[in-house]
């Protein structure tokens, strides 16, 4: 069973998150071209300027030298055109970038802190706007920069080739850089140094996925020992590539929620070796998969760059992906009992501003972006990994009511209070009897006691939580998975949001709150049994 090993040796590794996936940030483009680069109306498109997927950018300046990341929690370093540590213009090879540039921020303890680090690519790439140029970042990153300004009067941006602490596995004496003159990803700066802008964790926000990598070399290519070394492969910054396979041709990334179409080697709509241009990229394959219903959906797309780049997997080649997106791939395998990708390149929504017949693409051979080494531009042919948002709709909820009729004249009305996991409605009847007084008629000398019945209803409703439904949000589903088992590791407290129905955690009826009931609610969301749990109260310890 999939979900078992995916409970056991994926979610125990997870942070706190927020709920069910967490958003990346978006690409900021808002603009539509067509294959010939003319701006076109957004509208029906399916391009990344008509969908805008993701987090909108926002970001804090912290008065103090830094910026931060509202979405990823990530604090930033601001640069400065001072001639100081922070100045722009400063360029390092990449081990001093670390030993140089980390080092001095840290021991100055700038902005009161002293936990700095060269941030991965997957971070890096994350403060990139794909609407800007020269450089490709929101103002927060680029204000007011002039000659002698420092970092807390104004922000500047460097566009060129800035390090990241990620090695490319392919060839580990290069060193993954982003180009913020437009956003590309790549290996090897041309003369080996360039700017640095290093980053710390913060408290706050969702964590982007980490880049997987686990491995360190020195410049020589050698294996080294990370520890102290500062790189991707010690650190491990961002949440541990978690994905599950439904069942039925797709793949679910647990950090962000999305859901992945799995690739073939069977000739159909799903091939790993079918190849578009851009244009049938939406018209031909996204379009057919949304006409048959794909897994039960209708909501197909194409991902933006930001997407399609958060399942590269840095530590390994050829193709970069985890192996929930290939395994078992052979000769006439279907979508439902293998995952394929091809070591080539894949399309995404997203335009390029400086070149807009050119669209952005990931090389899966080893996990570069780019929108300008394809001849031909958007009327080549690249393959097509189709995405749509997370899904609970295989979730189902169940009501259950309960009346209790009481006539009495001498008890209280009872009421029964119901454990199900649905709102409770108790109707109370109550009967009161009352004597009046003795009548008298003097017609007929005849005296008679008049007894009078009245009867009242009174209707209370309660809502009562949902057995399972410890996160509050109406549904039983993996983002409650999750949330359990977080607790059950301790990485989450009791009764603390998202945590905040404890009292229906325990749907195995064990009298604990743990993986176990954990491995039922992700049961449930992907339709393996029912939903319809009755609790056994659990409080917290």
């Amino acid at each position: 069973m999939r979900l078992v090993p995916f409970l056991l040796s994926v979610v125990l590794l997870l942070g706190p998150r927020s709920g069910w996936g967490c958003q990346l940030p978006a690409t900021d483009q808002t603009t539509c071209w067509n294959s010939s680069g003319s701006v076109i109306p957004c509208a029906g498109t399916g391009e990344d300027g008509d969908l805008r997927e993701g987090a909108p950018l926002a970001y804090v300046d912290n008065g103090d030298g830094t910026v931060t990341d509202v979405t990823t929690g990530l604090m930033w370093e601001k640069l400065s055109h001072d001639g100081t540590v922070h100045d722009d213009h400063n360029t390092y090879t990449w081990a001093n970038a670390i030993s140089g540039h980390v080092a001095t921020l840290n021991s100055t303890n700038f902005a009161g802190h002293n936990d700095w680090r060269l941030p991965n690519v997957r971070e890096l790439l994350s403060i990139v706007t794909y609407q800007n140029l020269l450089p490709t970042v929101a103002p927060a990153f680029d204000n007011h920069c002039s000659s002698g300004c420092d970092v807390t009067r104004c922000s500047c941006t460097f566009s060129g080739d800035t390090w990241t602490s990620t090695s490319e596995a392919d060839s580990p004496s290069n060193q993954w850089f982003v180009d913020f003159q437009d956003g590309q990803v790549g290996a090897g700066l041309e003369h080996g140094s360039g700017p640095v802008r290093a980053v710390r964790d913060a408290s706050t926000g969702c964590p982007l996925p980490a880049t997987g990598q686990t491995t360190c070399w020195d410049s020589s290519r050698n294996v080294i020992p990370c520890a102290g070394t500062g790189q991707d492969g010690e650190l491990r910054k961002g949440a541990p590539l978690a994905y599950v396979d439904n069942g039925n041709g797709t793949v679910t990334d647990l950090n962000t929620g999305l859901v992945w179409e799995k690739l073939s080697d069977d000739g159909t709509v799903h091939d790993k070796d079918n190849l578009y241009t851009w244009a049938d990229a939406f018209t031909a394959h996204v379009a057919t998969l949304n006409g048959m219903s794909f897994a039960g959906h209708t909501d197909w797309r194409l991902p933006n760059v930001r997407e399609l780049q958060a399942i590269v997997d840095y530590q390994t080649i050829n193709p970069a992906v985890a192996s929930a997106f290939n395994n078992n791939c052979s000769r006439g395998c279907q979508a439902t009992t293998c995952s394929c990708t091809a070591s080539g390149d894949y399309w995404s929504s997203t335009s390029s501003v400086s070149d807009p017949w050119n669209a952005w693409y990931v090389r899966f051979s080893y996990g570069r972006v780019d929108a300008f080494g394809r001849t031909g531009g958007k009327s080549s042919a690249a393959s097509v990994r189709a995405v749509r948002g997370a899904s609970t709709s295989n979730t189902t909820t169940s009501s259950t009511s309960s009346t209790t009729t009481s006539t009495s004249t001498t008890q209280a009305p009872t009421t029964t209070t119901s454990t199900t996991r649905a709102p409770t409605t108790t109707t109370t009847t109550s009967t009161t009897t009352t004597t009046q007084p003795p009548t008298t008629t003097t017609a007929t000398s005849t005296t008679s006691t008049t007894t009078t019945t009245t009867t009242s209803t009174t209707t209370t409703t309660t809502t009562l939580p949902i057995c399972g439904d410890v996160n509050g949000d109406g549904v039983v589903n993996i983002g409650d998975a999750l949330v359990i088992a977080q607790f059950d590791v301790g990485l989450r407290q009791c009764a603390v949001a998202s945590f905040s129905q404890p009292t229906v955690c325990d749907v195995n009826g064990d009298g604990a709150c743990n993986i176990g009931d954990a491995l039922k609610m992700a049961q449930c969301d992907v339709g393996l049994i029912g939903c319809a749990f009755t609790c056994r109260s659990f409080a917290c310890p």
